[in-house]
């Protein structure tokens, strides 16, 4: 879930029929329709923003979430399973703070596509990533 503010109206991903307007806050699940909005100018996050994201050292039984914030942030963490339902997660190195942040996921399945998302809380506000993938080796 992100938390965003619109930047100049925009329709709802759900009810199209719904136009939030400048200045209007509100908490999304549909991290898709807040990366479009995003990359439109439309809406900016109210958390921190999360770049640089990758999974890197994938092996049999684990991978490595990789991310950059340019914030304090007080909580950081990965969602991931084999579904968008994900099912686990996993507290980031360092669990708190700014800069090049790294999730280890261990204990996965050997030739498996994993589903992922990186969650960051600052000021209150949590910022998710949208849906991404990786598969093990």
């Amino acid at each position: 879930m992100s938390d965003i503010v619109f930047l100049a109206p925009a329709a709802d991903s759900a009810v199209p029929t719904t136009i939030h307007g400048a200045g209007h806050v509100g908490a999304f699940t549909d991290e898709a329709f807040v990366a479009r909005l995003i990359n439109d100018g439309k809406a900016s996050y109210r958390g921190a923003r999360i770049r640089g994201t990758g999974v890197s050292g994938i092996a049999a039984t684990l991978a490595t979430v990789n991310w950059i914030v340019d914030q304090a942030c007080t909580g950081m963490s990965v969602d991931y399973g084999t579904t968008t339902a994900y099912g686990s997660t996993q507290a980031a190195t360092p669990p708190a703070g700014s800069g090049a942040i790294v999730a280890s996921l261990t204990g996965l399945t050997t030739g498996t596509p994993y589903h992922y998302r990186i969650n960051v809380t600052s000021g209150g506000f949590t910022t998710s990533t949208p849906d991404a993938t990786f598969r093990t080796a």
